[in-house]
């Protein structure tokens, strides 16, 4: 697998590029017009809403659908957009909220954020602003947001459960959510790891149920696919023949165009964030965390020995400035032990428990784990439900035999449970 800066940095410099030399999904700015464009119109964006456009926000828009197609952006809200890039998303969403309203654009191009802002000066709008930053850690406040949109850009994210953690928490409680992204099954292996099919869209695309979990996973709810289309082999081809184009299905990896047909698809998701979910926030440990983590650990009695070398690996759910949880895994290879689940007394029975395994369970994918196993002498019957079967202790591979998570507990009455990812 690439690095996360691999991917970035690939990512960046490619739509850096198409920026320079003045391209879209299709090629050279001015080069296609509306209706010629081989995504547009079936993106589910109208001509008419596009008229009043800047040229060049529309042939430099690199979208897979119209995430404001499905949403209900109301004026005087604040809409954020994920990956702005040229800004066609915050120029319409900018209509709809109008002038007591208020769109933020997040990209991590410095050239896709000169380009927006060009843009938004052109239509004249005053209600828009755009800021440097990356999905996994967005310039944002808590609760600061009514909406959140984005198109076809979570999937270049090598880190997605932090995206959709970040939506979360910069959500206001009863905000909503909705995305249009590329998803894919089964992708080869080769491809996956292709830099050039990363800033392509499709090597970064993970299947819908994925998507779906880890949207769950960061505390969003009602959390649904609203439209989907797939792309055929014609399709996919069309766009591997413009390489220059960003969002074109780079070749590079050898996998051609009839290996992806019924694998890739585009999908808008919506989703909320619970009216009540003033509750905490589940992120990356840090050194910080360390005492806190040690201390929840020592009052349920659990093993401390190895959370410092591992805590790269770990996840806190953070209230009100406090460490109100925190789990973690040790890795080895493709599989891996989950651990040190741990929830403080006076903030369990609120689900958060669910929420850091489920959110452990979203980054240990990212992370090239297909297997993930567990101890437990107290919560067999809750990780059945999370889809853990108990298996004998002597199946565990040796990799993990020597964790001090599994030699710490006791043989005769944790059980061993497993669960492919």
């Amino acid at each position: 697998m690439r690095s996360n800066e691999e991917i970035k940095a690939a990512v960046r410099a490619r739509y850096a590029q198409a920026v320079r030399e003045g391209g879209g999904c299709c090629g050279p700015s001015g080069s296609v017009t509306f209706q010629e464009k081989a995504f547009f119109p079936l993106a589910g964006y109208d001509a008419n809403e596009l008229k009043g456009l800047p040229q060049e926000a529309v042939a430099g828009a690199f979208g897979c659908g119209n995430p404001l197609a499905f949403a209900g952006v109301e004026p005087g809200q604040v809409v954020l957009d994920i990956g702005s890039g040229a800004g066609i998303d915050c120029l319409l969403a900018a209509e709809r909220v109008g002038p007591t309203g208020r769109v933020i654009g997040v990209d991590m191009t410095p050239e896709m954020l000169r380009r927006a802002e060009a843009n938004a000066a052109a239509a004249g709008l005053t209600n828009v602003e755009f800021r440097l930053g990356e999905a996994e850690r967005l310039p944002l406040e808590n609760a600061s947001v009514d909406w959140v949109v984005s198109n076809c850009v979570i999937n270049l994210s090598p880190d997605k459960p932090a995206v959709f953690r970040e939506i979360h928490r910069v959500l206001r409680p009863g905000g909503r959510l909705l995305v249009a992204d590329v998803v894919a099954d089964d992708l080869p292996e080769l491809l996956r790891r292709d830099l050039t099919a990363w800033s392509s869209c499709i090597a970064g695309a993970i299947s819908e149920r994925e998507y779906a979990a880890g949207l769950e996973a960061a505390g969003l709810a009602d959390v649904r696919v609203v439209s989907r289309l797939p792309y055929e082999a014609g399709q996919i081809a069309a766009l591997a023949a413009a390489p220059e184009a960003a969002c074109g299905c780079a070749a590079a990896s050898g996998v051609q165009a009839e290996d992806l047909a019924g694998k890739v698809r585009s999908a808008s998701f919506s989703a909320r964030k619970p009216a009540g979910a003033g509750g905490p926030t589940v992120r990356a440990a840090g050194a910080g965390d360390l005492p806190a983590i040690h201390g929840l650990l020592e009052g349920a009695r659990l093993p401390t020995a190895g959370v410092a070398e591992h805590l790269a690996d770990f996840l806190v759910a953070e209230e009100a400035g406090r460490v109100a949880g925190a789990v973690g895994m040790e890795r080895a290879g493709e599989v891996a032990l989950f651990r040190s689940l741990v929830v403080r007394q006076d903030a369990r029975r609120r689900g958060i428990g669910e929420r850091l395994f489920r959110a452990l369970e979203a980054v240990a994918r990212t992370r090239g784990i297909k297997r993930a196993y567990l101890l437990t002498e107290t919560i067999e019957v809750r990780c059945r439900a999370w889809g853990f079967t108990r298996i004998p202790r002597e199946t565990v591979p040796a990799a993990l035999r020597s964790s001090p998570e599994f030699t710490g507990c006791c043989p005769a009455s944790a059980a061993l449970m497993v669960k492919d990812l």
